[in-house]
């Protein structure tokens, strides 16, 4: 009988040694988890301040792009300006050209030889330097 009072104390004090290691692990978890549930919440904190400050940008960036849209539409009314000065300087160029034909297919028009021939050398002035231009464009 005196072995089985041993085998009982063995048993027990095992049990005991095992329930101490299985304390000392669930501790260690517990502080495990303790910090992790701090991490977290700080991530969550800063994520938060993160989020605010991205929806700050947002709402910079698309006021700035409303900006620049009506900017944009304010200077279409300058674009189709200069296109009709340029449909207005075309129009008076050929119109011109036109007359400069007239007048210098017409010999009996006393005088007007001279004038004709200067319009005609404004006319290779302006060709000449519209086609510089074009060219300086190009190479740009």
């Amino acid at each position: 009988m005196t072995f089985v009072h041993i085998g009982v104390f063995l048993i027990a004090l095992s049990f005991a040694i095992f329930a101490i290691y299985l304390c000392i692990v669930l501790t260690r978890v517990t502080g495990l988890l303790r910090t992790v549930g701090s991490t977290a919440n700080r991530l969550a904190d800063k994520a938060d301040i993160s989020i605010k400050e991205l929806e700050l940008t947002i709402v910079g960036a698309r006021t700035s792009a409303t900006d620049v849209q009506v900017k944009l539409d304010a200077l279409n009314s300058v674009a189709e300006t200069a296109q009709n000065l340029g449909d207005t300087m075309y129009t008076a160029s050929e119109s011109v050209h036109g007359m400069v034909d007239t007048y210098s297919k017409q010999p009996d028009l006393p005088g007007t030889k001279p004038f004709v021939k200067l319009i005609q050398l404004a006319e290779f002035a302006s060709s000449l330097f519209s086609t510089w231009k074009k060219a300086e464009n190009v190479t740009k």
